[in-house]
């Protein structure tokens, strides 16, 4: 099923996605979504995201470009019941360095999340780490 509606942008850019697409797309309240634009195509996809009860945080995690060096940094962060939602990787330097984006939910992470980044860092998962909350 497929729905069309034409709506105003406000003077702050905000935008109101018609109830009938909310309801029919399970958006509700607090619901984080994706907006994913195409500069050449001057389109906006909106993607529903995760529950309105998450709380997430982007990681941005710099690591050697080693076989498995992903997968302990993923690791790691499921041992401290981080969940994670979305991820990109992409090669840096070839054998050497990898960047590794990360957007996670941390509502059931006990620990301080700064406090991991460093941990990360410190037991050799990662070269550096940092975090920013979506609140």
């Amino acid at each position: 099923m497929k729905f069309t509606e034409i709506i105003r942008i406000n003077e702050n850019g905000d935008l109101k996605i018609p109830e009938v697409i909310r309801d029919n797309l399970g958006i509700v309240e607090g619901m984080h979504v994706i907006l994913k634009a195409d500069v050449e195509r001057r389109e906006i996809l909106i993607v529903p995201f995760s529950a309105s009860e998450a709380d997430l945080v982007e990681f941005k995690i710099i690591l050697s470009d080693t076989t498995g060096a992903l997968a302990k940094c993923a690791t790691f962060l499921s041992n401290n019941n981080i969940n994670l939602v979305a991820s990109e990787a992409r090669t840096i330097q070839n054998g050497e360095i990898a960047e590794w984006i990360v957007v996670a939910d941390i509502s059931k992470c006990t620990c301080n999340i700064r406090d991991l980044c460093k941990q990360l860092i410190n037991e050799g998962y990662a070269r550096n780490a940092i975090c920013r909350s979506f609140h």
